[in-house]
């Protein structure tokens, strides 16, 4: 019995991810953007990444929040912190998405600069402070940021660096060593999948660059049904459009829309999500999975790191895996020679459970197709999988 192993999709699902970008409590009609996310959460279960600005004005939320005046702001950050995190990764951009902040004083820098401009020309150092201060503002009010959105084009031009940075400030705010950065957009190419910035195995480390596939769909002045803008995304039969195009490919499903452009024109793009929304469930069921970005961050970087070491003995062989990272419900398929079905399968000495056909795939299962063995477990820093062929 010879097996070479793969990565697969987590539970044999494609991931499904939202980017909601630019978002400000410091803007006209805020509130009512909040709320009405929240709905389109509450109602649909969907998740992914959600922008928080730790500079809505010139004054920090940490700041204005302990200032106890301004009851809108602090039903907004409620809001965001009771029915929108727990589904959605929380993220500064990077303190204002505009002018720069001076450090040293908590106030607007002057002259003026934009973050976009400025993070071009800094060193990992500049960079991590400057990154740092927003993730302990979010902190400040109760919201943990495992990783950071891209004002615009930030820090595209030493993006070496402003990976490391990422990970350096998510290190000194909020211990955290796997983190992840939204930066790139790629509404083209057939597969958009995370792509691994950094990776340390021994410190286990590492910073994830998240891609969005596709975002914000394109206005046709001529055009007034919004069904029609959901084909941009998904057709009713998921034959056409960008989502099913990556679906097609074997790609992630990740993409982004801007929450200002959510809450004009009557709120159409809403109405677009739920209409996405209620296509993919229909197209795919339960061949998807709605996912946090930092879920498929953490995915994507274990995929990217893990080694096993194969032992055979007799009919017996042994995966003896390595991860720098606890990866949940971690996915694999095996080729095996025969399609033989007498096959036990142990996990650290723990039988796992064979699937019967038509039964979905999940943590501590397996199940053998067309030769080859599906296999989901969660895997931590060291696991022995054991498959045995039954005399």
């Amino acid at each position: 019995m010879s097996l070479s192993i793969k990565t697969e999709m987590p539970g044999l699902k494609t991931p499904v991810c939202l980017i909601l970008d630019d978002s400000s409590p410091g803007e006209k009609n805020y509130l009512e953007f909040v709320e009405e996310f929240s709905k389109l959460v509450s109602e649909t279960k969907i998740k992914g990444k959600f922008t928080l600005m730790p500079y809505p004005s010139p004054v920090a939320l940490d700041e204005a929040l302990a200032g106890k005046q301004l009851p809108v702001l602090q039903k907004t950050v409620s809001l965001i912190r009771e029915n929108i995190a727990p589904y959605f990764d929380i993220s500064p951009e990077i303190l204002t998405h505009n002018q720069i902040v001076d450090l040293k004083t908590g106030l607007y820098h002057y002259p003026c600069i934009s973050e976009e401009e400025w993070s071009q020309t800094q060193n990992k150092e500049a960079l991590t402070a400057y990154i740092a201060y927003g993730l302990n503002i979010l902190k400040n009010v109760g919201l943990e940021a495992n990783g950071v959105t891209s004002p615009s084009h930030f820090g595209s031009e030493v993006e070496d660096s402003y990976a490391r940075a990422v990970l350096e400030a998510e290190k000194k705010i909020n211990n955290i060593s796997l983190t992840w950065y939204f930066l790139h957009v790629d509404k083209d190419s057939p597969v958009i999948n995370p792509k691994v910035s950094y990776l340390n195995k021994t410190k286990k480390e590492a910073v994830v660059s998240i891609i969005s596939g596709y975002g914000d769909y394109i206005k046709d002045e001529e055009e007034e049904e919004f069904a029609k803008y959901t084909d941009q995304y998904i057709s009713e039969d998921g034959e056409k459009g960008r989502l099913a195009t990556l679906y097609q490919c074997g790609s992630c499903l990740v993409f982004h829309h801007h929450w200002w452009r959510m809450i004009r024109e009557e709120k159409l793009e809403f109405k677009i999500l739920y209409e996405v929304t209620r296509r993919l469930r229909n197209v795919y069921g339960d061949k998807i999975r709605w996912m946090k970005v930092s879920e498929i961050s953490r995915y994507f970087a274990t995929q990217n790191s893990f080694e096993v070491n194969i032992r055979e003995n007799g009919e017996t062989q042994s995966l003896e895996f390595k991860s720098p990272f606890i990866c949940p419900e971690f996915t694999i398929s095996l080729t095996a020679e025969e399609n033989n079905k007498n096959i036990s399968i142990t996990k650290d000495g723990e039988l796992l459970n064979e699937l019967n056909k038509g039964e979905t795939l999940k943590k501590d299962s397996w199940f053998l197709k067309n030769k080859r063995i599906y296999l989901c477990f969660d895997l931590s820093y060291e696991n022995t999988i054991r498959v045995q062929r039954k005399k």
